[in-house]
């Protein structure tokens, strides 16, 4: 199996993390200058402390699954199973929602090549576009991470072409008329609090996944090297993605309400005409089949090391025969995906931010435990700035995930609340369950050191 090199890590941790703008539209609902302050300070707050644990712990226990194995090192099995079927079950609805995004872009480009298709109208339709990009991108994980990798190189070079052109071309707009960039500061109607509570989470979305990639640091060509140098490069380039067309698409749509899924081909519209309109409708189908061949990448692997610890059947550690991927773990994922993209997920973001956050909370204890318990432990990388800094790194998205559940519940009540609730509950009671069962153990192999 060739290994994943930096480069192509590095895309593929972008994808893991962004496909681009296209998702970050309704954010400017909350306010113009809002939304630039969040774009500006939550990678600060959320991004960056997830960066820097993950390239510590990614560089000093690059073994195949991660954060499970980082939880489980430091905590035990049962915290990592939780961690586990956390970020797993977060997969099964975040993925799923970018089939339906590629056939809403799908649309949205034959629409502006003047053919219509009501894809609201028949979600049967809608569905079956989804899979073009489910099949293909599941037979390309089944290849292995490196094609992967060079996929995703591919992907971000077609999906930053475009909006470099529309930077460039509407730059000078922005330059005449920059008050766009704060006016409203918050949108008319709302509170504070309120533009908080829809933003937040919007945010948070865009800059998740850091983490992600670990789980398959067992195929990364020197983990303990690259690991840390593919997050930054990624990193920088995930904030420079989504504040350059922000800030220049306000300058040609300063309407704030006109800014919902779907508006980025019109303000390229706008800005350089039907071509620009066309080329930047064909980001959002790259953009999506991007994060979808990521993040089943990604995702795929917890499964594999479930099963490798008898919490999940030994069919799912069945390796393929020519590319030595986790072939059924692979599978059982996309078929997951395929399902959850018939629907519609009301409060996605706010689910999928509460899930993924549960997870990562035990993987910032994870790297303050593993600091005291094996303080020897060879770190390629180690966060600088001793215990204060460790303490930064952790007590700071603690206090953002705090305030967005916090102005969830005082704005929008608690359905959102109970459902991601439900969804972190499975992890303790799948993890009895599988103690109950036993299943068997999956081979005699030894797996990477941990």
């Amino acid at each position: 199996m060739k290994r994943l090199a930096l480069l192509p890590l590095a895309a593929t941790i972008y994808f893991c993390v962004s496909g681009g703008p296209h998702g970050l539209e309704p954010l400017m609902q909350s306010g113009a200058g809002l939304g630039i302050l969040l774009i500006l300070i939550v990678p600060i707050i959320w991004a960056l402390p997830a960066a820097l644990m993950t390239a510590e712990l990614a560089s000093a226990i690059p073994s195949e699954g991660g954060y499970y194995v980082w939880v489980k090192r430091a905590l035990g099995p049962f915290w990592a199973a939780c961690a586990g079927w956390c970020t797993w079950i977060y997969s099964w609805v975040d993925v799923a929602i970018y089939p339906g995004l590629f056939a809403f872009y799908t649309a949205r480009l034959l629409g502006a090549m003047g053919y219509g298709l009501a894809l609201d109208e028949n979600p049967m339709l809608k569905w079956g576009i989804g899979l073009i990009i489910i099949i293909p991108l599941t037979y390309l994980n089944l290849r292995g991470a490196n094609s992967v990798g060079q996929a995703a190189k591919l992907f971000g070079i077609v999906l930053f072409l475009p909006f470099a052109v529309m930077v460039c071309l509407g730059l000078p707009q922005l330059m005449n008329n920059p008050s766009v960039l704060t006016t409203p500061f918050i949108a008319q109607d709302q509170t504070l609090t309120g533009a908080l509570s829809t933003g937040l989470f919007v945010v948070m979305w865009n800059y998740l996944g850091w983490d992600s990639l670990s789980t398959i640091a067992g195929e990364v060509e020197n983990p303990k090297r690259n690991f840390p140098r593919a997050i930054f490069i990624a990193l920088p380039i995930v904030i420079l993605s989504y504040l350059l067309p922000v800030a220049v698409g306000l300058a040609y749509g300063p309407s704030l309400p006109e800014w919902t899924e779907g508006f980025w081909p019109e303000l390229g519209r706008r800005i350089g005409g039907r071509p620009l309109e066309i080329w930047i409708a064909i980001t959002g189908m790259v953009g999506t089949g991007g994060l979808f061949a990521a993040t089943l990448l990604a995702g795929s692997r917890i499964p594999f090391v479930l099963a490798e610890d008898r919490l999940l059947p030994k069919f799912l550690t069945e390796k393929h025969p020519k590319f030595g991927t986790p072939v059924m773990a692979i599978l059982v994922s996309a078929a997951f995906y395929t399902f959850f993209s018939y629907s519609s997920f009301e409060w996605l973001a706010v689910c999928d931010v509460i899930l993924y956050s549960a997870a990562l909370m035990l993987e910032f204890v994870a790297l303050a435990v593993l600091r005291v318990k094996e303080p020897n432990l060879p770190r390629p990388f180690r966060i600088p700035g001793g215990w204060p800094a460790i303490a930064l790194v952790i007590l700071s998205p603690a206090a953002i995930i705090a305030f967005a559940i916090w102005s969830q519940i005082k704005e929008e009540g608690m359905t959102a609340i109970y459902l991601s609730l439900i969804g972190i509950a499975i992890g303790p009671i799948a993890y009895l369950i599988a103690k109950t069962v036993n299943f068997k153990k999956a081979s005699a192999e030894p797996r990477a050191p941990e």
